[in-house]
């Protein structure tokens, strides 16, 4: 299980942690940055890769030859990574939430969700309960400026020729109202993941 930004495992998949306990053996890791991991000075531009990089040493480690992963926002453009550059390692896909590309005016509505609008104060108290308080205030700025400098340098996160090349079978998700993510994103993926299966949820 591969979290999203400002989340950790236990946060984003709590209500189905237990029920794939009940299946699966569920590794779920806080990524760099999050949780119980180290905390981060910076994003760099390579960040997404390096997290795959990251998760990939975790499976050596835990010898793990091969996995079914799950992905949801960022963590889902980790497990898109995974299956693209490290092919033999994932058996199954399934993703949420996902973008294989960023421009400005996805920044522009993250930075509006992140800098621009107060943030609840229940989520003010539970990013301070999983990253700790002062260092989740800082997470934001940082991950604004970095999505700033992926656009800048093109935007471009995963290519098409990395999509073209997943071979494993992947299932695409995505929530038609996303508002920080278009499911626009989700449609592109489809097209571009072969015989990948594209489910919407209103």
């Amino acid at each position: 299980l591969i979290h999203g930004f400002a989340g950790t495992p236990t946060s984003d998949f709590t209500a189905l942690i237990p029920q794939l306990c009940t299946h699966y053996s569920v590794l779920a890791p806080h990524l760099h940055g999050y949780g119980h991991s180290s905390h981060r000075s910076h994003y760099s531009i390579t960040y997404y890769r390096e997290d795959a990089a990251d998760l990939v040493a975790l499976l050596d480690a835990l010898h793990l030859s091969q996995v079914l992963v799950l992905g949801f926002s960022d963590g889902a453009i980790i497990a898109l990574l995974l299956a693209a550059l490290y092919p033999t390692r994932v058996a199954a896909l399934a993703i949420l939430g996902a973008q294989a590309s960023i421009n400005a005016h996805d920044v522009a509505g993250i930075r509006h969700w992140l800098l621009d609008t107060p943030l609840s104060q229940e989520w003010q108290t539970q990013l301070a309960q999983l990253h700790g308080d002062p260092y989740w205030r800082a997470l934001s700025q940082m991950y604004v400026q970095v999505q700033e400098e992926l656009v800048a340098m093109g935007g471009i996160l995963i290519t098409d020729e990395e999509l073209a090349g997943i071979g494993c079978p992947t299932l695409v998700m995505h929530g038609t109202r996303d508002r920080i993510v278009p499911v626009e994103y989700a449609r592109i993926l489809h097209e571009r993941i072969p015989r990948s299966q594209l489910v919407l949820f209103d």
